[in-house]
């Protein structure tokens, strides 16, 4: 707005008549109710939101306009910018203060167990292989599987030709879930028909998985970290468990016969689930 000295009387009290303001008074009453409409309207455009610079510079030109008391509006001025860059120092003070540390109780841990076991039969073909996948689901957890495979003899030493079978059975673990927590237990990964006679124990070749679960009780300390605590015995056991099962034949005395064509395999796989449950057994002493 151009200064009061490029403004007449009738000018002024135009421009204030055209704006619906009352337009009495002196020159300089005139110019400075013309002055407050412009700061006015400046104000209302702006829509990027509070500034207290632009409150402080607004407070300053109502001091010179309307010769208020400078020390009233200078402590108003100082308040209003304090809390606008102070504020959220103050408020991230107040919430650290008013922020509790993790209450720390005396944690029980009991596990519940469940047996699961299946048995299927496979007719294998001499000198090939079956795959046999057993998919174990995420939300489970294995503190056991045991695998075991089992054959026997039946009709293969026609004409005092004695034919066997060479059974052997892998287990591959890369798509199962944290194996490295497992001790193994298992017999030689084959073995011949002619040495299986039939009589318990029944799997001739077998595999054993066993997992050693912390043994918790009284455990002091946050919810947090007692969870933490079987972070590494969440999951263990599940993804797909890969089981080959190969026949070959080959005879102990005399040619090669055609007196059989593939062998019987039974195969076992049981296993034990473990869910963990903790619980509150009491506060801390230490509180």
């Amino acid at each position: 707005m151009e200064p009061v000295d490029e403004w007449t009387v009738a000018g002024l009290k135009a421009e204030l008549k055209e704006l619906g303001l009352s337009n009495s008074g002196n020159k300089q009453e005139l110019y400075d109710r013309l002055l407050e409409y412009e700061e006015g309207e400046d104000w209302d455009e702006d829509e990027s939101g509070f500034d207290a610079s632009d409150l402080a510079r607004s407070f300053a030109g109502a001091m010179v306009r309307n010769r208020v008391a400078i020390g009233a509006v200078s402590a108003v001025v100082i308040v209003v910018v304090a809390v606008a860059f102070a504020g959220p120092m103050l408020l991230d003070l107040f919430r650290q203060e008013g922020a509790s540390e993790p209450e720390v109780y005396i944690w029980e841990f009991t596990v519940e167990e469940r047996n699961v076991t299946d048995v299927k039969s496979y007719f294998i073909n001499d000198d090939t292989t079956e795959s046999v996948v057993v998919t174990v689901p995420l939300t489970r957890n294995l503190s056991s599987i045991y695998i075991g495979a089992y054959w026997r003899e039946s009709d293969e030493q026609p004409g005092g030709i004695i034919g066997c079978d060479e059974v052997t059975m892998e287990v591959f673990t890369t798509d199962v879930n944290k194996t490295n927590l497992y001790s193994l237990s298992n017999t030689d990964a084959a073995s011949s028909d002619c040495d299986a006679d039939g009589t318990e124990p029944w799997d001739h070749i077998w595999y054993q998985y066993d997992l050693e679960l912390p043994n918790i009780t009284g455990f002091e300390g946050t919810e947090e970290e007692a969870l933490a605590i079987w972070d590494t015995y969440t999951g263990i056991g599940t993804g797909a468990w890969l089981i080959d099962i190969s026949v070959d034949t080959y005879t102990l005395w005399g040619p090669v016969c055609d007196c059989e064509d593939g062998e019987d395999v039974r195969l076992t796989v049981s296993y034990i689930e473990y869910d963990v449950n903790m619980a509150k057994a009491q506060p801390s002493t230490d509180g």
